[in-house]
């Protein structure tokens, strides 16, 4: 049922499940895109790098997992923006990346953000150089963890999770996380109902 690159850390996830979402959590759907923090008017086709796992290619690839897990959920849906843009130039987006997780740089994120409260956290980020985006580092540091349950999901290309799932927990550490959804770029089309079903199993796991 589920393809060899949804690596689900040993869980096995029975057919879609039915569940009643009325269960007095507060669902939030927040994740990190590329395209969402880039010039986006400054896009030309030769930016857009298929063999990357953060693609420009609108709307992202991590905003189609997100969107899918919303409306799985009934849950908002946030992108997680920072203040400052990124590169429309992969590898001058990419030294950049590198830069700021050698020095364990936190980018301050867009003002403009207020999110709501949650107790169930669906986190979506690409792998960004082998780790967490720095900005996504930031966006939980800055929210209070204790006691919340994380939900992950990567979508990545040929470096799978890397240190992802490492780095979260540096950066939430008093939350529960469950085991990341690690979704290869190439499946991603055809992984609506896949990540559906993982949306709505990992909310049956308890506080």
């Amino acid at each position: 049922m589920f393809r060899r690159h949804f690596i689900l850390s040993a869980l096995v996830i029975p057919a879609f499940p039915t569940i009643v979402l009325g269960s007095g959590r507060k669902i939030l759907v927040a994740y990190y895109s590329w395209y969402d923090n880039t010039f986006q008017e400054q896009i030309r086709p030769s930016d857009i790098d298929a063999t990357t796992s953060a693609s420009l290619q609108a709307p992202g690839q991590v905003t189609i997992a997100a969107r899918w897990i919303g409306e799985a959920t009934a849950a908002q849906v946030f992108p997680i923006l920072a203040k400052e843009p990124y590169p429309v130039n992969y590898d001058e987006c990419l030294d950049q990346a590198i830069d700021e997780k050698t020095r364990k740089y936190r980018p301050a994120l867009s003002s403009r953000q207020l999110f709501p409260e949650f107790d169930f956290l669906f986190l979506g980020f690409p792998n960004w150089s082998y780790t967490l985006p720095m900005a996504v580092c930031s966006f939980l540091e800055m929210l209070p963890t204790k006691g919340k349950i994380i939900a992950p999901f990567c979508v990545h290309g040929t470096g799978g999770l890397a240190r992802t799932s490492a780095e979260l927990r540096r950066c939430a550490r008093n939350a529960k996380i469950l085991p990341t959804l690690s979704i290869n770029r190439d499946d991603l089309a055809h992984s609506e109902q896949t990540v559906k079903e993982w949306a709505l199993y990992a909310l049956k796991q308890p506080f």
